[in-house]
């Protein structure tokens, strides 16, 4: 027989031990999950770097480790893989990572995701200017101002040889992240007026 918790019992747990991971700064993954028959929490910790991810069924999700690194959603194939490259960047192996989101922009042309991170992951392989290049053409057609956040800061950074490729990843997520935040903004403010 499968055991759901009550919404206080989830509230509850989330109260009592995220605030102790996160206060731990180090090696921390955090799991989310919500499905059709109610809500699950999940709590680990791992040898990896911190982490939390978010999951609802119907193909939604999130994941966002301690570069800043997410994903949107897209065909449910190519957002396994994005998620597998990324890893595979995080953890070092930057040619698997390489081949991963090359071989995910062969099946899936143009997809944002793929384009961000397969440039990121050049930086790291010392190819800095086909990176760079790669970033520069950036384009996700729902995002404008993330779309043109990561352009600008491409442009910028690479104008920069003293930065470290890993300085140069979290200053493009923070960069990126801003970008599409204020297009979410500025939808939910667009939504507001027409009320």
């Amino acid at each position: 027989m499968k055991q759901t918790l009550a919404p206080l019992s989830v509230a509850l747990l989330a109260a009592l031990f995220l605030p102790a991971l996160f206060l731990t700064g180090c090696v921390t993954g955090v799991g989310v999950g919500v499905g059709t028959s109610g809500t699950s929490v999940g709590v680990g910790i791992g040898g990896g770097r911190t982490s939390v991810g978010v999951g609802v069924s119907g193909g939604l999700g999130a994941s966002i480790n301690s570069y800043g690194d997410f994903l949107n959603n897209g065909p449910n194939e190519a957002y396994l893989n994005n998620k597998a490259g990324i890893k595979q960047l995080d953890d070092g192996n930057f040619e698997a990572a390489r081949t991963i989101f090359t071989d995910t922009l062969e099946k899936y042309p143009d997809l944002p995701d793929s384009t961000y991170y397969l440039g990121l992951t050049l930086i790291y392989l010392g190819e800095r200017e086909a990176g760079f290049g790669l970033l520069k053409t950036y384009r996700d057609p729902y995002y404008y101002r993330g779309t043109s956040a990561v352009q600008r800061m491409a442009a910028y950074l690479e104008k920069k040889p003293e930065l470290t490729p890993e300085e140069i990843h979290k200053a493009m997520n923070r960069e990126r992240r801003d970008g599409y935040d204020r297009d979410a903004q500025e939808r939910l403010e667009m939504r507001r007026e027409t009320w």
